[in-house]
């Protein structure tokens, strides 16, 4: 198994887990009142996350969790079947349910496909599922695209949503291709014909400087992936060597931390290898078992 594929996988759960404290906070001053030291989960201290405590997932990583789930258990990436284990899990989901997950269940519901049930959503938290696509495609460049574009469309498809996807699936082969994120980005900066991406590209190398509550600030810190999509390129620029630094400044940053954090996670984790990742972050995930589980059962 290509090394990149733990970090990836993890990265991405640890992040979300580690936003769910401050998730959809917005005041940096309460952050770090509340979380002086924000060196491990928290239970959430706003009202969207229901019964969730200290270790478990954000809504976002819930599904990303239903997307490692439908890989591992099938060996393969079938949008059907991916939608239909989606459709489930969503029907009697008891956490946080946004409006991007309402207008698709009740599409899928009224006999759409899952090519044509997905919202108009523009938010981030898509694009942190598609970390569980590297068990399969980590050495294929256009399956994983393709596989994380339609992992996004059956949710949301939109157009800024759909290039946001593209971005990062393109970032996360070439980390698994021996990379480095910067390296990755300026190749992919040279080669898009996506005004969207080189602006963003562009945003985030001239925000490394710059503090990073100031620069997401600066960016914005709600759910829209034109907002958020510089934010997460930050932290995978500013912190590229720096895996729990990235985590820590994500949460302080405020805002959407979980989809910002999910995304910076799963490339930081895929540069930096499962071994960067705090041990005690991956051993006190609630979902660590379930994790561990699926992908033991691909490898069998």
């Amino acid at each position: 198994m290509n090394p990149c594929v733990l970090g990836a996988i993890y990265g991405a759960f640890v992040a979300d887990a580690l936003s769910l404290g401050a998730h959809w906070v917005y005041d940096v001053n309460e952050i770090k009142e509340k979380f002086p030291c924000y060196d491990r989960y928290h239970d959430p201290i706003t009202n969207y996350h229901g019964s969730k405590v200290a270790g478990d997932l954000t809504h976002y990583g819930d599904q990303a969790l239903w997307l490692l789930e439908a890989v591992t258990l099938d060996k393969e990436f079938s949008l059907a079947n991916f939608s239909s284990r989606w459709r489930a899990y969503m029907s009697e989901y008891k956490g946080y349910v946004d409006q991007a997950s309402k207008t698709t269940l009740e599409n899928l519901i009224a006999g759409k496909s899952s090519l044509e049930a997905g919202s108009s959503s523009q938010e981030l938290g898509v694009v942190g599922r598609i970390a569980a696509l590297v068990l399969l495609y980590s050495n294929h460049q256009k399956e994983l695209e393709n596989a994380a574009v339609l992992q996004t469309r059956m949710t949301h498809n939109s157009n800024s949503a759909l290039s946001s996807t593209r971005l990062f699936a393109r970032v996360l082969y070439l980390v698994c291709q021996g990379s480095s994120p910067r390296n990755a980005l300026v190749a992919i900066f040279n080669e898009t014909d996506e005004s969207i991406i080189k602006e963003w590209i562009k945003l985030a190398l001239a925000s490394v400087k710059h503090d990073t509550i100031d620069a997401i600030a600066s960016f914005g810190q709600s759910c829209g992936v034109k907002r958020v999509s510089p934010g997460a390129l930050h932290l995978i620029l500013k912190y590229e060597n720096d895996f729990e630094e990235a985590m820590k400044q994500n949460v302080y940053a405020g805002g959407d931390s979980a989809a910002r954090g999910m995304v910076a996670g799963m490339i930081l984790g895929a540069y930096n290898k499962l071994e960067a990742i705090p041990q005690r972050w991956i051993d006190t995930l609630s979902s660590k078992d379930r994790i561990s589980t699926y992908i033991g059962v691909f490898n069998e």
